[in-house]
């Protein structure tokens, strides 16, 4: 006789396979979290991977496997949601990972600044330096430097705290305190402010989006300083841009730019076209175009571009067939994702377009149309599109163009993700401790030590004007050695060696003209910018 499961048995292998045929799908998606690049003063370079590096721009997306590096005298602001991540000049920061539950940076050399408000922002997030690992324990803001002494990190809490681990031992850090840490040491004392530290707080908890959008829509912040809301009776929120040409469309001021896993990824030009440009939907009111957010304030998944696309790829288009065109997504277009992803990540990236008609097989009116040739995507993985490039076209040739999927790449863009780095060392192994020692006083100075180091100034590069001297860091004195009162063995490892430094592109490699900085923020609040406001800070 054959056996005969029971019920309770199969109920639980049913549950099993149920439970695997989920993960397996959700493995698949890509991250739901992507950052943003916010602020780029003097010369920044971004590099993907093991890419060419390459100037970075406003709004550049950034995510697994990304480096920015500062030029000497620069500055540049990655925000995630709602934590912001500074980085000064003559810096080199990784994103080692960024997805829906972490959030890891690995700082080469240089100086960074990391600021969180909200507390479901601080899941996942770690910082390491070659000697350092720090995870904030509340919201609050850090300073974390590395190499600007040879083989020395400094961690410094100027608000919330922190837990730090070293190669003989760990430490939590609360607001005032820093820590130097090498392979042999551990050393706290009091906080000691730089230049650096007087860089503005952009972000506001009363803002008025957050009525409408969560902290976790990056690039919220730019959206009450650059337009309106106002509620609609069939659509709910809408957020109208206050200054914006005749004639404009959303996704015609910007490029497009081949980016792994999604495929093209659009950059857009405008300071708040961040957020809009990978969230929600558009609506055209009259003349005017608002863009719509959804009902449900909630979390929902980041997105390349929200759009349509109609024509013919490159090398099948005709005269019939006039390129390849783009128009934004309305409330009542379902968003077909080009790249792998599940049902799950369509429903949720979808949650404002839930019970609607889908784009697929439909004839919508397509408004807002942006059309370009269609070679223009078989040889480049970036794109600019011109301003003032939207097609002329009349309603029914609109209308009558197929619907179609992205241009596919020309070329093999897109790297495995498992491909090995082979300028990356092994980095150290962080044990997790199961305690720290507790800093309630950080007070105790020797004689002041004065910091060497280790770099010669980079000059400025060809074609690029020259950047003002960055202000030195006050010397700091020495700190009392701390002893690892939990008595556990540190690790050993290779010290990282600092990465080579991407040369950047010369200008006439880039693609477009030059843009016309448009987000001086120092000069926006009255005063000479950042960079100027740093050094006369140093002066006094």
């Amino acid at each position: 006789m054959r056996p005969i499961l029971s019920l309770p048995l199969l109920n639980t292998v049913c549950a099993m396979l149920l439970s695997s045929a989920c993960t397996f799908a959700l493995a698949q998606d890509p991250p739901a979290r992507v950052g943003r690049i916010s602020t780029v003063e003097g010369q920044v370079l971004v590099r993907a991977g093991d890419g060419e590096a390459q100037n970075a721009l406003l709004n550049w997306p950034v995510t697994t496997d990304n480096r920015l590096s500062t030029m000497r005298g620069a500055l540049a602001e990655l925000r995630v949601g709602a934590a912001a991540v500074r980085l000064d000049g003559d810096s080199e920061l990784e994103v080692s990972e960024l997805d829906d539950d972490s959030f890891k940076l690995h700082l080469g050399y240089g100086t960074v600044s990391v600021r969180v408000r909200n507390p479901d922002a601080l899941r996942g997030f770690e910082l390491t330096t070659a000697q350092a690992r720090v995870i904030l324990t509340q919201p609050g803001w850090v300073r974390i430097e590395a190499g600007r002494q040879s083989g020395t990190s400094v961690v410094s809490v100027l608000d919330g705290a922190a837990d730090v681990d070293g190669a003989t031992g760990s430490v939590t850090l609360r607001a005032g305190q820093r820590a130097e840490l090498t392979d042999e040491d551990l050393r706290t004392g009091a906080l000691q402010r730089i230049a650096f530290d007087n860089w503005p707080e952009a972000l506001s908890a009363a803002a008025p989006a957050l009525r409408y959008v969560t902290d976790d829509t990056t690039g919220y912040e730019e959206l009450d300083r650059y337009g309106a809301w106002q509620d609609d009776a069939q659509y709910g929120p809408l957020w109208l841009p206050s200054a914006v040409p005749a004639g404009w469309a959303p996704y015609s001021d910007g490029r497009w730019t081949w980016i792994a896993p999604w495929g093209w990824t659009w950059v857009d030009n405008a300071p708040w076209g961040y957020a809009p440009s990978h969230y929600g939907r558009w609506v055209l009111l009259g003349q005017r175009w608002g863009w719509a957010p959804g009902r449900e304030r909630g979390r929902v998944p980041w997105a390349p571009a929200l759009v349509g696309w109609v024509g013919g790829h490159p090398g099948t288009h005709h005269e019939q067939r006039p390129g390849v065109g783009w128009f934004p997504l309305s409330p009542h277009e379902r968003y077909v994702p080009g790249y792998r992803a599940s049902a799950e990540y369509e429903r949720r990236i979808n949650r404002v377009a839930e019970g609607r008609r889908s784009v697929v097989g439909e004839r919508e009116r397509r408004e807002g149309m942006t059309m370009l040739p269609g070679e223009r995507f078989g040889g480049s993985r970036t794109v600019d599109v011109p301003r003032r490039n939207r097609t002329s076209m009349p309603p029914p040739v609109l209308q009558s163009l197929p619907l179609s999927t992205a241009p596919a790449p020309a070329g093999n863009w897109q790297r495995p993700v498992d491909a090995p780095r082979g300028d990356r060392p092994p980095r150290r192994d962080w044990v997790n401790r199961p305690g720290r020692l507790q800093t309630d006083d950080g007070q105790t100075h020797l004689a002041p030590r004065p910091m060497q180091p280790n770099r010669q100034p980079v000059p400025a590069q060809p074609q690029q004007p020259p950047m003002p001297a960055q202000p030195l860091m006050p010397a700091m004195p020495a700190l009392p050695p701390v002893q690892d009162q939990v008595g556990r063995p540190g690790w050993r490892g290779e010290e990282r060696p600092r990465a080579e430094r991407p040369q950047p592109r010369p200008v006439s490699e880039r693609s477009g003209p030059p843009r016309e900085r448009s987000h001086d923020r120092g000069n926006e609040r009255g005063n000479p910018g950042r960079n100027g406001r740093l050094q006369q800070e140093a002066e006094r």
